[in-house]
């Protein structure tokens, strides 16, 4: 099943995945990134698509690495002390970083209001660490999402992607027109809510497991790349479309999954294609960078306090987009070398001979 070189026992290209969610997580807390969604003509301009593009592109971060997540955890069965472990673990690392992230983001702790707001998940300077609750949620429930990937068919994933299209993209995209038209506001009622199909945490997780795990590797070889980036690309400008109508301030997620897919498996399979010609370092290089994405993405929004200011400056200055990209960049050299120095640190103490 595993179609993709390995190093040091990582597939390669879930570590390369790591690396373009990372960076797509990071530049999503820029203000060049917000900026995207910020025009103020009432017409299309060669501008606004492109703005309105990367603001798409960047909306796959999560889903990226929920669909990670899903390819390595529930690829074998996790007993309940595991999930324990990694409960605790997950959860003393959001309190300690949200600790630190309040500190360096208020320059002090109001330890009552903090515990109140960790709790609502709203702790001022750690709004990127949402994503921690999440994965505790997911942790939570792995024992049961691992039953269901354990008897998940190919035929299963097609039906889950196709219901995901249907329940979240091409009927919210009719009540878009119906309400844009007849200026009412048509939705689904609040009882209607397949979990499989419609949380997030649950849906990626389940289709990174399938496309990663279920596919042979002969079948991953046959597949047509161009399909995939034509599938992303149809996704992305389809909500550009609908952003545009509904207004910017409502911007379209309905196809953001297939955005995601369309990357993920194109990593997977032009990396299954030039799996024999890698170069050992190269190999070496994205399984070392891709196992301090985590560090990297703790470390970004206490960084963003000492680093945003020289690089990008006011959010009205010129190149905005592109000093954000620029900061993204230089936040991951830094996490990424305090990670490096970090886990040094930990392995010789830890596991010394």
């Amino acid at each position: 099943m595993d179609s993709n070189k390995k190093q040091d026992g990582k597939l390669l290209h879930l570590e390369l995945l790591r690396i373009i969610a990372c960076f797509l997580v990071i530049l999503n807390h820029t203000s060049g990134y917000i900026n995207c969604f910020v025009y103020d003509k009432d017409y299309i301009t060669l501008e606004l698509i492109l703005k309105l593009f990367v603001g798409m592109l960047v909306k796959i971060n999560v889903p990226l690495f929920f669909m990670i997540t899903g390819s390595v955890l529930l690829y074998k069965d996790r007993d309940y002390g595991y999930v324990c472990k990694k409960v605790l673990k997950t959860f003393g690392i959001l309190l300690l970083f949200s600790i630190v992230a309040n500190f360096c983001n208020q320059g002090h702790i109001y330890v009552t209001g903090f515990i109140r707001c960790f709790i609502t998940e709203s702790v001022d300077g750690a709004g990127p660490y949402w994503y921690l609750y999440a994965y505790l949620g997911l942790l939570l429930i792995l024992p049961f999402m691992r039953s269901v990937a354990a008897r998940l068919t190919v035929k299963d994933l097609k039906y889950i992607i196709i219901a995901r299209t249907l329940i979240t993209g091409i009927i919210p995209m009719a009540f878009l027109f119906v309400n844009k038209i007849m200026d009412s506001n048509i939705q689904y009622g609040q009882d209607f809510n397949p979990v499989l199909f419609t949380f997030d945490c649950v849906f990626y997780p389940i289709i990174g497991f399938g496309l990663d795990r279920l596919l042979e590797k002969e079948k991953v070889d046959k597949l047509n790349p161009f399909s995939f980036i034509l599938l992303f690309l149809g996704a992305n400008v389809t909500e550009i479309f609908l952003t545009w109508i509904g207004g910017l301030d409502k911007v379209y997620r309905g196809y953001d999954f297939l955005m995601a897919i369309g990357i993920f498996m194109l990593i997977k399979i032009l990396y299954s294609k030039r799996e024999e010609k890698e170069p050992g370092k190269i190999g070496s290089f994205i399984a070392t960078v891709g196992g301090l994405t985590f560090g990297i993405y703790l470390l970004d929004p206490i960084l963003d306090n000492y680093i945003d200011p020289l690089i990008v400056g006011p959010k009205t200055n010129n190149l905005l987009f592109l000093r954000s990209v620029v900061y993204c960049i230089v936040s991951m050299i830094i996490g990424g070398l305090i990670t490096f120095v970090f886990k040094k640190i930990k392995k010789n103490i830890f596991f010394k001979k």
